[in-house]
């Protein structure tokens, strides 16, 4: 696929941002006249033909949609032979301690009584200290058995997110399959199993917490741990209606399930806490599908799982549109809008190009459809999204639409590189696959002609979803040797190798005030950081190169944060989990290149 050309791309933007402006005065995205629950999420909802009538056709023949074959399976050799082949990238000892290091400190730390990633917070200076020395100069997976203390004695821990929780556990997964196919130690190897069955755990407590088949917890907390200070309200008032009544981007409620009484739950699940929710079953499903040393049960409720977040997605609403997240009041959630005439919150008229929601909902509903094997998703995404409605089309030509330059949006990047890797990567139709694919590379990794590009930042996610999209890596095929990107892999690697080991949230300032006011800055390693006139999204103040990875600012997650940016605070006491890193090397190492 040839990719929209620089005047093109400018154009689409000047034409987007005339509809928003048209309709800042145009009624609100969310009815105000909410639907009840049942009504809306009943567990027999049909798949309804989702075909806009302003296609321009009067028929429309629905086609069998492709066959999807398993995830092919490695011979896997003996654990503890080591005789397996090395993935894309292979052992390095600089990376292998720092993924070691992370890998407990998730079990040990951030994962423990969960099963998935939170951020924690150590209770004072001394507690910092002895966490340090268990990461530093522990081996094991036991924080107890080495200090002497449980965790909880020392930090207080946040929520669970599902846009890291689910990053966490497609790293988990990865890891998983990676031990697995390399024949490591068969201890490791055990471990890795068990802590995969506890992510699948916790992507089923997301998916069942809520009460309301389909509807998926933005994310959860414990409360019988440190840290815990929410309010829970109730779903409905007395009169049945939901409650409150102004939808929010976040409220806490009561366990729906009666299952996880010990937990409450947060609603209103966003675009990104979905899809990354979704990137964690499609890796779980992709390393677990014929593993017979998986738990078949936790693999039969993960498809179940995954059907009924589908079926919701495919629910069309009176106004006529399918691809929105559901919530279990109801109503739909703030930021749950996925249909391609949609702009963050705000249906445009006539507008069916938003490339970002395009190759997330391609991505998300491919992934969905493989896991759970359902016919009926598999009609809808082969007919509805892909054949009628072109998806494949607006990803790969309007995908661009994230970047605006020096005031981008780096979670909108983070979330449209994930669909492109579940879409390119589970989608079964290889016409589809390939657009996208074309998309993911020539319009949102690297645009021709245009600066402040993916393909420069060294944001290791990024380069890796698209080394494997030029690559043409799926879950059939390795990745073709002569395809491989080694400058962005080079990339990928030098990022890796500056993550901090611990990942404690200490603040960069690499330009004080007056180097910010002559615009000339030298970074804290000596790197010269030419400011840019404009400043960042959000205000603040960025270099026009990407800032070298050791230096940046602290973020719980970097994939979605600016790569530009040139200071930023912190908090010493906090402990990130490192779930980007984790997700970026694990998936390297788990990637294979076909024999050339």
């Amino acid at each position: 696929m040839v990719p929209p050309t620089l005047e093109t791309r400018r154009a689409r933007r000047l034409l987007l941002a005339s509809s928003l402006l048209l309709l800042a005065c145009e009624s609100p995205a969310v009815p105000e006249d909410a639907r009840a629950a049942d009504d809306v999420l009943g567990e027999d909802a049909a798949v309804v033909d989702a075909l806009r009538p302003d296609e321009g056709t009067d028929a429309f023949t629905r086609t069998t949609p492709p066959t999807c074959e398993p995830p092919r399976r490695r011979v896997v050799p003996a654990c503890g032979t080591g005789t397996g082949p090395s993935g894309l990238v292979a052992s390095e000892p600089l990376l292998d301690d720092a993924a070691r290091l992370y890998d407990r400190g998730h079990v040990a730390i951030h994962a423990w009584g969960v099963g998935v990633s939170t951020e924690v917070r150590a209770n004072d200076e001394s507690a910092r200290m002895r966490i340090d020395r268990f990461l530093r100069d522990g081996d094991g997976f036991d924080f107890e058995a080495f200090d002497g203390a449980p965790i909880d004695s020392l930090v207080s821990f946040q929520k669970v997110a599902g846009s890291y929780a689910g990053a966490g556990a497609a790293a988990d997964a990865f890891r998983y399959g990676t031990l697995r196919d390399e024949g490591a130690d068969c201890d490791e190897l055990a471990a890795a199993r068990t802590q995969l069955h506890a992510a699948l755990d916790a992507m089923h407590r997301a998916a069942t917490i809520t009460g309301v088949r389909g509807v998926i917890a933005r994310g959860y907390q414990r409360r019988d741990r440190p840290g815990f200070t929410q309010t829970t309200t109730p779903l409905f008032d007395a009169m049945g209606h939901p409650l409150p009544a102004e939808k929010t981007n976040g409220t806490w409620r009561d366990d729906q399930s009666g299952l996880y009484p010990e937990y409450a739950w947060e609603d209103s699940a966003s675009r990104d806490m979905l899809i990354g929710w979704v990137l964690g079953m499609a890796a779980a499903w992709e390393v677990s599908e014929g593993d017979d040393t998986i738990d078949a049960t936790r693999l039969a409720t993960l498809r179940d799982d995954a059907s009924a977040i589908a079926h919701m997605l495919a629910i069309v609403s009176p106004e006529g549109h399918d691809l929105e997240i559901h919530d279990a009041d109801g109503r739909i959630t703030y930021n749950g809008y996925l249909h391609e005439s949609a702009i963050d919150r705000v249906y445009v008229p006539r507008f069916h190009e938003n490339g970002q929601h395009a190759i997330m909902a391609l991505g998300i509903v491919a992934a969905l459809s493989r896991i759970s094997g359902d016919a009926e998703i598999a009609d809808w995404l082969h007919n509805d999204l892909v054949r009628a409605r072109d998806l494949p089309g607006i990803a790969g030509d309007d995908v661009g639409f994230v970047d605006t330059g020096v005031s981008s949006n780096y979670s909108n990047y983070n979330m449209a590189f994930t669909g492109g890797w579940l879409a390119t990567r589970y989608l079964c139709d290889d016409d589809a696959r390939e657009r996208v694919r074309g998309g993911v590379i020539g319009a949102l990794y690297g645009a021709p002609g245009e600066a402040w590009q993916p393909a420069e930042q060294g944001q290791s996610f990024y380069d890796l979803v698209a080394i494997a999209a030029r690559a043409r890596g799926d879950v059939l095929h390795d990745l073709e040797a002569a395809e491989v990107d080694a400058a962005g892999l080079d990339r990928a690697l030098a990022s890796l190798r500056g993550f901090p080991a611990p990942y404690w949230a200490e603040g960069h300032v690499n330009c004080d005030a007056a180097e910010l006011a002559s615009r000339a800055c030298i970074g804290l390693d000596g790197t010269t950081l030419p400011l840019s006139m404009d400043l960042g999204r959000g205000d603040i103040a960025v270099s026009t190169v990407a800032v070298p990875f050791a230096i940046r600012p602290p973020s719980n997650f970097h994939w979605r944060s600016n790569p530009y940016a040139v200071n930023g605070e912190g908090d010493p006491l906090a402990l990130y989990p490192a779930v980007d890193f984790r997700l970026a090397y694990w998936m390297a190492r788990y990637l294979r290149v076909a024999p050339a």
